[in-house]
């Protein structure tokens, strides 16, 4: 397995989701799109999932860093905050994006679900549990979780899904400004001091 046929069949399958979407990318599509066979790509790429992982994963990774987690200097609550406020950035508090976030909640499960709408929202989903997991284990590690961390990470990733439906409500009485303290008041919940 060459790193080189592994990259250029990632180029063929970025340039294809930046054309068309993730809906573009297939299997076929994308080893045509490389010159090669299905055959080959299944060899790299195992599953479709495989595929979408290359793809979001990335992505992923650039939108959510580790920040300062790992920095014990730094208080736990003050580390996990920073890192769960990354789902928050300013732009994603104006409207119009938060209803981007809407539309590809109803691409995957909305009456208009498409199969590669539910199947980009899965895996967006388990990477992004495995990252905040991945914060929690860290924390666990230290003794500052005062739950268990799948209870932790359950009750956190209802709060920043709140979050995103109360964003997006019309007529509720939360705004963009009550996003900080609501995830500050969930971090407090769930660890000591």
């Amino acid at each position: 397995m060459t790193a080189e046929r592994r990259e250029q069949i990632v180029q063929a399958a970025r340039a294809l989701a930046a054309e068309g979407g993730l809906e573009a990318v297939s299997v076929r599509s994308v080893a045509r799109r490389a010159g090669i066979g299905a055959t080959t790509l299944r060899h790299y790429f195992p599953t479709q999932c495989d595929l979408y992982d290359a793809l979001l994963g990335p992505a992923l990774d650039r939108m959510l860093s580790d920040l300062r987690i790992g920095d014990r200097r730094v208080a736990p609550r003050r580390r996990l905050l920073e890192c769960l406020m990354q789902f928050f950035p300013p732009d994603f508090l104006r409207p119009e994006t938060t209803a981007l976030w809407f539309t590809s909640y109803a691409t995957a499960v909305g009456p208009t679900a498409t199969a590669s709408g539910t199947r980009t929202l899965a895996r967006l989903a388990a990477l992004t549990r495995a990252r905040i997991d991945g914060w929690m284990r860290q924390l666990e590690e230290e003794g500052a979780l005062l739950d268990d961390r799948e209870g932790a990470l359950r009750f956190v990733l209802s709060v920043l899904d709140g979050i995103c439906v109360q964003l997006i409500t019309p007529g509720t009485v939360f705004t963009p400004e009550d996003v900080e303290p609501t995830v500050a008041r969930c971090v407090g919940a769930i660890l000591r001091g």
